[in-house]
């Protein structure tokens, strides 16, 4: 080994820990930042925590079976659905629409062998007393299902769509209705 390959080495490493002491640094810098969206201290644009104001959204029933199930999703998401009697200031409003995309088709006898469900929720959320939008959006979810030759079969698979499409648009729901809420 050379001399300049051990006097190299020797003066790497303190640059490289010094490196990665700025990273880790900077690191718990930004941390402090940060902090979860559902916590308790997270306030919201209509006061008090995020997560209490999601408790405080009312979901009216909503057409469609999509709508039935999408409106169980958001009232168990939203509050867990053991404070019924709580006061509702924020209501939220939906509207749902679905179609059906074929995949792939069996030439043998023009049946559709798979199909996806597609379902687009339109939805705003108003303060109660004012009528103030306070979040809006539009969704889209895709549910994949196989289709079969015994009817039966096809309609429960696309039913199975239905509801996976509704507990997904819950979810996607929610999270944009909370991060719309938070306070600057």
């Amino acid at each position: 080994m050379s001399s300049f390959e051990t006097g190299h080495r020797a003066t790497a490493r303190p640059a490289g820990r010094l490196m990665l002491a700025a990273a880790l640094l900077a690191a718990a810098m930004a941390g402090g930042c940060f902090q979860p969206l559902y916590a308790e201290n997270t306030r919201s644009v209509t006061g008090g925590s995020i997560k209490d104001t999601l408790k405080e959204v009312e979901v009216p029933e909503i057409k469609g079976l999509i709508g039935h199930y999408l409106r169980n999703e958001l009232v168990f998401e939203l509050d867990g659905g053991n404070e019924p009697d709580r006061s509702r200031r924020l209501k939220f409003n939906a509207s749902i629409a679905e179609s059906i995309e074929v995949v792939t088709v069996d030439y043998a006898n023009g049946r559709a062998d798979s199909a996806i469900l597609v379902a687009t929720a339109t939805w705003t959320l108003t303060e109660n007393g004012t009528g103030k939008v306070v979040s809006q959006g539009t969704n889209i979810v895709r549910a994949p299902y196989e289709r079969s030759s015994q009817r039966f079969a096809t309609v429960r698979a696309a039913r199975d769509a239905q509801v996976r499409a509704a507990k997904n648009l819950a979810t996607l729901i929610r999270g944009q209705m909370a991060a719309d809420l938070v306070a600057g």
